[in-house]
């Protein structure tokens, strides 16, 4: 747990006047035609503001951002002030909805890794559990099935609960499982009689369900090393691994055998359209919009390679990609607040902004870096240094009173 007087401090970036006229429309809830901006902010600033807005609001919040690079970056940031600001162990984390690592017209299948990432993150957003969600634009752009399709690619299993075990096995390959004995790792399962082993995705060990007919008798998880039982457990659910459940009537549909092949995720809009995005997987989205002159740009760019000449893929761009405009239409049909946030904007000099100072690198100089810190007290500042471990801080500790600090 985070000390309340680091939280405290942390909440004093909340009394720029800015900052509490963006809360105070927020409050009131009104549709506005234009959004909302805010400026001066470096990328840490921007974390943490968009974590106190959150906690503030306390609705599901849709950052999109220009690209990967960005939206890593921005999440590990939210991660860390979500966790420091939490009250309690059980605190809702952040998410990255990373976009698609290939084009349609590469007849390829997107990485293993990339599809379950996006299908908990999508999972995680249509129920409502992802405070925030980080966006690449072109994951934006993605169209996607609704949230009723994404929250049934979830199962949720309890003790006592009814459930067929052959249907689930062929649910589980569907969304991505495969069939393994003995169970190792994420993302297998096997059966076994009246036994079901599975490793659920983002779990951190197996589970072990045993059936008594289509009745779930009992579940624990167990050592994969040894297979002994770990901890009884009473409910868990079962996330999928792919947004692109594979099944054999889709397959037959498509004019495709059980092997389809390499790039098949995207010609499934020939035969079940997509009509909805990631805005709109949760009602209510605030949607924030980072550096929205660069990430505009990124989206056009992407524009101009789905329409190249000779890059046709199996369905035309449109029916798997909105454009920018689009996007912003959808955003603002919803009625929710949307908000613009920039380091610098020279196109809206009326813009409320937020002073913020870049991250200064002093390349192991601790020397430098002490006195920094002594100016910046003796001009009135607050000073907080974090590390990577406990003993780092110690030693940082040590060091400020070698400095008299």
């Amino acid at each position: 747990m985070t000390h309340p007087a680091l939280r405290e401090l942390l909440g004093t970036a909340a009394r720029p006047a800015a900052y509490q006229e963006l809360l105070r429309l927020a409050a009131a809830g009104a549709p506005s035609a234009e959004p909302w901006r805010l400026t001066g902010l470096t990328l840490t600033a921007k974390a943490l503001y968009l974590a106190l807005l959150w906690q503030a609001v306390q609705r599901p919040m849709v950052v999109m951002v220009d690209g990967a690079r960005q939206a890593e970056s921005l999440t590990e940031l939210l991660e860390a002030y979500f966790a420091l600001m939490a009250r309690s162990q059980e605190a809702v984390r952040p998410q990255l909805l990373p976009a698609l690592d290939v084009l349609p017209a590469q007849d390829l299948s997107p990485h293993s890794d990339i599809t379950a990432r996006r299908a908990v993150a999508l999972d995680r957003l249509a129920r409502g559990a992802a405070p925030v969600t980080v966006v690449p634009v072109g994951s934006a752009l993605l169209r996607v099935e609704s949230p009723d399709f994404h929250r049934r690619l979830s199962i949720r299993l309890e003790v006592d609960g009814e459930l067929d075990m052959q249907e689930l096995a062929q649910h589980l390959v569907s969304v991505g499982y495969l069939r393994r004995e003995p169970v190792e790792s994420e993302g297998e399962f096997s059966i076994r009689g009246g036994i079901l082993d599975v490793f659920p995705a983002e779990g951190t060990r197996p589970v072990r369900v045993e059936f008594f007919g289509d009745t779930v008798e009992s579940m624990r998880t167990f050592d994969v090393e040894t297979q002994r039982s770990v901890l009884k457990i009473s409910e868990f659910t079962l996330l999928p691994l792919t947004e692109y459940p594979r099944s054999r009537d889709l397959l037959t549909e498509l004019g495709f055998g059980d092997t389809p092949p390499a790039g098949w995720e995207f010609a499934i809009p020939r035969v079940r359209p997509r009509t909805s995005s990631v805005l709109e997987q949760a009602p209510g989205t605030f949607v924030v919009i980072d550096e929205p002159e660069a990430t505009k740009a990124v989206a056009e760019r992407l524009w101009e390679r789905l329409d190249e000449p000779g890059r046709e893929g199996p369905v035309a761009a449109a029916d798997l990609y909105l454009t920018w405009e689009e996007l912003l239409a959808r955003a603002g049909a919803s009625h929710a607040p949307r908000l613009e946030l920039t380091e610098l904007d020279l196109a809206h000099p009326l813009t409320p902004r937020i002073a913020c100072r870049p991250t200064v690198a002093f390349h192991g100089n601790m020397s430098i870096a002490v006195a920094e810190a002594r100016t910046l007290v003796e001009q009135g500042n607050r000073v907080v240094f974090f590390g990577a471990s406990v003993g780092e801080v110690e030693r940082l500790a040590d060091i400020f009173h070698e400095y008299a600090v």
